[in-house]
């Protein structure tokens, strides 16, 4: 099993739905950060101050013909294709410890 790692940046308020949505996609787990974002040029709102809310970001691994989708789903359904809404990417992972995948491949092969 190949697997990949997906990046979430969401506001503190979308953590749970976040999670739900890789839950629902397969993912293998998720580990869960606070987190604080800044964009450049940065957001400016009331006289003339930055407002910077909570995020969370999310560590989500999950098999390689799966987190891109879990990726679009967050991107669509939490809003994340607007301008500082927080964001989602994926990155390979090369080598990971501590996993045991052995049981969700028997799983996965007998699907």
């Amino acid at each position: 099993m190949k697997i990949r790692l997906l990046i979430a940046a969401v506001a503190d308020e979308l953590e749970e739905r976040a999670i739900d949505i890789a839950r629902g996609e397969g993912a293998l787990g998720v580990t869960v950060a606070d987190a604080r974002g800044l964009g450049f040029p940065e957001h400016m709102t009331f006289f003339g101050l930055t407002y910077v809310g909570r995020e969370k970001l999310l560590l989500v691994l999950a098999d390689a013909d799966r987190v891109e989708h879990i990726a679009e789903r967050m991107n669509i359904e939490l809003g994340l294709l607007a301008p500082f809404q927080g964001l989602a990417f994926c990155m390979e992972v090369d080598h990971h410890s501590g996993l045991d995948l052995t049981d969700i491949g028997d799983a996965a092969s007998d699907e």
